[in-house]
């Protein structure tokens, strides 16, 4: 058995991989498993997060006409981005086109607590 396969901190063998109510694939320690009830850890508390890869769907993009991608942030959020878009690690800016749709009416421009708020009565 690869090493890629055993727990680090134990040496027990990875579960398989499974899929989070986010979308994010996990791999736990075998010796490990998670309590709903008491929302912890029993045993080893090891778990491997696995990269979630673009998937390329049949739409164009509207500003550029390139493919678009579905693509899962790091906090399981979805969107469609463009396919030409990255991100210049040496630079720390976004490269190529901008143009990004967020699945689920997610937007971080919309978290501003408006919602919170009572509505405005009409003064007409």
């Amino acid at each position: 058995m690869s090493t890629d396969n055993l727990c680090p901190k134990c040496g027990a063998p990875l579960s398989p991989v499974t899929t989070t109510s986010t979308g994010r694939e996990i791999q736990r320690c075998s010796a490990g498993s998670w309590d709903p009830q008491s929302r912890k850890n029993i045993g080893c508390d090891y778990v491997k997060w696995l990269e979630v890869k673009p998937v390329t769907l049949d739409e164009k993009c509207p500003k550029c006409g390139a493919p678009l991608v579905l693509q899962v942030t790091r906090f399981g959020k979805k969107m469609k981005k463009c396919s030409t878009s990255s991100w210049d690690k040496v630079k720390k800016q976004a490269t190529g086109c901008d143009y990004v749709e967020w699945i689920n009416n997610y937007s971080p421009k919309q978290d501003t607590g408006e919602e919170f708020l009572p509505p405005e009565e009409d003064q007409g």
